[in-house]
């Protein structure tokens, strides 16, 4: 009798972690194929093939579904240690690393389609799980714009809202290709891509350049 328990014990578990599993995919399926307007508790139960009680059973809320979705993906931890800290712990000077780095920045958002989603949903929806996502977006950055600081500091240049400007203004692009080209660039051919990112290493040298001129002046 005991060990029958144990085994209807562990049969219950095995389908708990089963029904849990199907509605984590459902929720990265739904973004893939229909975008974050596409998320919903009904809509990502009907996609799991289960019932949408079991979303409030097995994660409190839908916000919690999503939520775990995102933390196993990890994606700005993929980001740091794809494109940040291998930067920072090579000997190039300030310069290369972030040039380097706005330059992946781009790739990586424009190869993840589900990134892209995610970004729109964070800046569309209210709540708790979009300001932890952005915190965590922001503490992956502190450290390299310390450093920054310290580099322009004394040269009139706001190296930070630079930055700034240069990144939302690839979320932006990446975000809009869909729509048709933006000033003309159209981030669908590789011409236009490569274009982008060698204008970025232009800015860059510019305003490295600036830099050091002001300060010797």
């Amino acid at each position: 009798m005991e060990a029958i328990k144990k085994f209807a014990c562990y049969d219950h578990v095995r389908d708990k972690q089963a029904t849990m599993r199907k509605l984590i995919d459902a929720v990265g399926y739904i973004i893939r194929t229909k975008g974050y307007t596409g998320l919903g508790v009904n809509k990502i139960a009907r996609q799991a093939g289960v019932d949408k009680v079991l979303v409030y059973r097995y994660f409190t809320s839908c916000e919690q579904l999503i939520e775990t979705y995102v933390r196993e993906k990890e994606y700005w931890r993929v980001f740091s240690e794809k494109l940040i800290k291998p930067a920072t712990d090579d000997n190039n000077d300030l310069k290369e690393i972030v040039t380097s780095i706005l330059q992946n920045q781009f790739d990586f958002f424009f190869k993840e389609k589900e990134m892209q989603q995610l970004i729109l949903w964070g800046i569309s929806e209210k709540g708790e799980l979009r300001r932890r996502i952005a915190q965590a977006r922001e503490s992956l950055f502190s450290d390299l714009l310390k450093r920054t600081d310290t580099y322009f500091k004394g040269s009139r240049i706001n190296f930070r809202i630079l930055s700034a400007l240069l990144s939302s203004g690839i979320y932006y692009m990446v975000l809009h290709k869909d729509v048709g080209e933006y000033c003309g660039i159209d981030l669908k051919k590789e011409a236009d891509r490569e274009e982008l990112k060698h204008t970025m290493k232009e800015v860059m040298a510019l305003v490295f350049d600036e830099r050091d001129r002001i300060k010797e002046s």
